[in-house]
């Protein structure tokens, strides 16, 4: 089972629609240097990780899924399936 340690600054948090057993966290990640972006990523957790603009830091679990989808090759008009996959952060609550 994959875990990590995420550190940034809490941007926002909300209970999902259809979904009161997980908060939404918005964490966003300081950028790896002065001229890149930010990444912006989503935690669930049983419980608000903090206050808006809180410095946070969470070991998290990676989960996830496979998705798949039919697309049409613009060129040939064939129909394919391509797979992706739906990633997801779970907070490690002790």
């Amino acid at each position: 089972m994959g875990e990590t340690i995420v550190r940034g600054k809490i941007i926002g948090a909300k209970r999902p629609q259809g979904n009161s057993a997980f908060w939404e966290n918005l964490v966003v990640m300081p950028a790896p240097d002065p001229y890149s972006s930010p990444a912006t990523i989503s935690i669930l957790s049983g419980q608000r990780l903090g206050d808006r603009d809180e410095d946070v830091t969470v070991r998290v679990r990676i989960g996830g899924y496979r998705r798949s989808y039919k697309a049409t090759d613009r060129e040939t008009g064939e129909v394919r399936t391509v797979q992706t996959a739906e990633n997801k952060l779970f907070a490690i609550e002790d």
